[in-house]
């Protein structure tokens, strides 16, 4: 090496003079490298390839599980509606042979707890004990499957009781008092609170139609709205709790529930 140069010596076999090439360096290290990128670059293109091939089974195979989870929405869609459709036929039964919504929930009241994510732990009555004035809490709003308790456990919390009943079932208050809320609620869809007394409030959720208005006084026992299916809702059910200075109780000690 002389400088920045390098002289390379090429020796013929017929023992002619031999050839010298004086070139840079950095054509030298330009040639070494190319010479490694050539070598190496069928390496990387093959461990390239064999991970986009991984990939594309791995795509394939997702969109093949996609496809068998929309069979099955489908078919859950269908069947649920198929549900809904005997619950209708069964409502204009119902109506035309004079049944009343008791004896209607009693027909279907198991599968639509199933609908609402719980087990039924048994038919609950209405059982009002005291006067239409009495500011206490009394019975239930409606006769009903109860698809999910009350439960203040962390991560389970509940803050009611839900009764599994027809849509359009008469919804009536459990005491008597003001109605100080009748609207829309993102969580409870149209919804009924009722203030009983200086402490205590009532609230009917997941209602289809309300039959009072914000002002109103009434009394245990008087009809305030239809049960329904609207806010965040997964079946037809009437969502019912009571709060004592704000605080959600378990109502279930004002009511009797039949195993």
């Amino acid at each position: 090496m002389a400088g920045k140069y390098l002289t390379l010596l090429v020796i013929p076999d017929d023992e002619k003079e031999p050839r010298r090439l004086r070139l840079p360096v950095w054509l030298y290290r330009g040639a070494l490298a190319f010479i490694g990128l050539v070598l190496i670059a069928p390496i990387i293109y093959i461990v390239l390839y064999y991970n986009v091939l991984a990939k594309a089974a791995d795509a394939d195979r997702l969109g093949e599980e996609n496809e068998t989870l929309r069979r099955y929405q489908y078919k859950v869609q269908v069947l649920e509606q198929s549900l809904l459709d005997t619950r209708q036929l069964m409502a204009e039964i119902a109506a035309m042979a004079g049944l009343d919504s008791v004896l209607l929930a009693d027909m279907y009241g198991e599968d639509q707890a199933v609908a609402s994510g719980g087990k039924a732990p048994g038919r609950a009555s209405i059982s009002r004990s005291l006067p239409p004035t009495s500011p206490i809490p009394d019975g239930l709003p409606a006769t009903g499957w109860i698809s999910r308790g009350y439960s203040d456990t962390p991560g389970k919390k509940h803050s009611g009781v839900d009764l599994a009943i027809p849509e359009g079932t008469p919804v009536y208050s459990t005491a008597f008092g003001e109605v100080i809320y009748a609207g829309w609620d993102e969580a409870y869809g149209k919804m009924v609170v009722v203030k009983n007394g200086d402490s205590i409030e009532t609230v009917y959720g997941h209602n289809s139609e309300l039959m009072v208005q914000k002002g109103d006084t009434i009394f245990a026992g008087q009809r305030i709205a239809l049960s329904g299916n609207t806010g965040q809702s997964s079946a037809p059910h009437l969502h019912y709790e009571i709060r004592v200075n704000g605080r959600e109780i378990n109502p279930m000690k004002y009511f009797v529930y039949e195993n």
